[in-house]
């Protein structure tokens, strides 16, 4: 491979994966060249590790994945995890009992399930879009009290989750990793959790060093992995935040930017 890069680390949704929520042709044909030339790819979604098998093998990609924004780098062939970190039950706690006082959608993320309290539009929503397996639990927040989930996730409109943001940063400063992941979505996991984090275990576990990385994403959540990755990019979709640390812009999700990139990069 004439580039210097020897691991690439691609989000999914608005990064890889097209408006109907697939891997588009021109992108698998690129990420195969790419990898036939020497790149090693892994997925890092904040999808469940569940929910992100699929896309891998149908690259073909025996390595790690990284999943829940970081939280969990599991390879699938083996089972083996690399990290997994888990949310404090006391602090996932409140979390319940916030959405069941103020009737919010809450994704509980336990053992590859999703719990829910209720079956709803929301709920649908985030299902339609990610296929991730799930258990409707009345009384959620009485049910899982004292167990340690992954992460918890609101859905709900742009509107409201923009605004509980900085509520829920502020509150949650030191204790809770809060972030945005597409408009709907506003997520609780481990401070400790990001994708540069797990990036960083995953370059070092295979003995490839900061500067022969790559990272593409579009989001808030996307930011910690380009900003730490030797190469970071971000689609010409990406919130004006990740545009900010990039250091470049490629194609949009919808134009094969990821492919496009990688074809380049690794001539």
């Amino acid at each position: 491979m004439a580039a210097e890069y020897q691991l690439c680390a691609i989000d999914l949704d608005e990064t890889l994966l097209g408006p109907d929520h697939q891997i588009s042709e021109g992108n698998i044909a690129a990420i195969r060249v790419a990898i036939n030339r020497g790149l090693q790819v892994v997925i890092a979604s904040g999808r469940m590790h569940e929910a992100t098998q699929k896309y891998a093998s149908l690259l073909g990609l025996t390595g790690p994945i990284i999943s829940y924004n970081g939280a969990l780098v599991k390879v699938p062939a083996t089972g083996d995890e690399w990290l997994h970190l888990k949310t404090p039950a006391p602090l996932a706690a409140e979390v319940m009992e916030f959405c069941a006082a103020n009737g919010y959608q809450l994704n509980f993320y336990y053992q590859g399930l999703i719990y829910t309290e209720a079956d709803t539009p929301w709920l649908q929503l985030y299902h339609g879009r990610t296929g991730s397996p799930y258990k409707v639990q009345p009384g959620l927040a009485s049910a899982m009290r004292g167990l340690q989930p992954t992460k918890l996730l609101i859905v709900d409109t742009p509107d409201r989750t923009n605004a509980l943001l900085p509520i829920f940063r502020e509150k949650y400063a030191g204790s809770l990793y809060v972030t945005k992941t597409t408009d709907e979505y506003l997520e609780f996991m481990p401070i400790e959790a990001n994708k540069g984090a797990a990036l960083e275990i995953v370059a070092s576990k295979l003995g490839i060093g900061v500067s022969e990385t790559i990272a593409i994403g579009d989001s808030f959540n996307d930011i910690p992995m380009v900003e730490w990755a030797g190469l970071g990019l971000a689609v010409g979709n990406a919130k004006p935040e990740l545009k900010a640390v990039a250091d470049r812009v490629i194609g949009r999700y919808d134009e094969d930017g990821v492919g496009r990139a990688l074809l380049e990069l690794t001539e």
